[in-house]
């Protein structure tokens, strides 16, 4: 099952929420307030960092597919 994007994004948005209260919270010893507080800000960057690395490894594999369609191209002009 595959999930539209913007739920994804949503749960992932969340998940980075979540995760970043608890962290500071249990690991770092701050009070709920402070907690939640830096992990509202740090999640939506979180999620935008995620989406750049999705982008960056498409635009990776894109630019890799062309590069071995036109060597292939390049082999077949030098051996004719």
């Amino acid at each position: 099952m595959s999930l539209p994007r913007p739920v994804k994004y949503l749960l992932l948005l969340l998940l980075a929420f979540v995760a970043g209260t608890l962290y500071l919270r249990l690991l770092r010893d701050h009070d709920w307030g402070s907690s939640l507080l830096i992990a509202l800000a740090c999640a939506p960057f979180v999620v935008a960092l995620w989406k750049f690395r999705d982008w960056c490894t498409a635009r990776a594999q894109r630019a890799g597919r062309n590069w071995r369609a036109s060597r292939e191209e390049r082999k077949r002009a030098n051996r004719a």
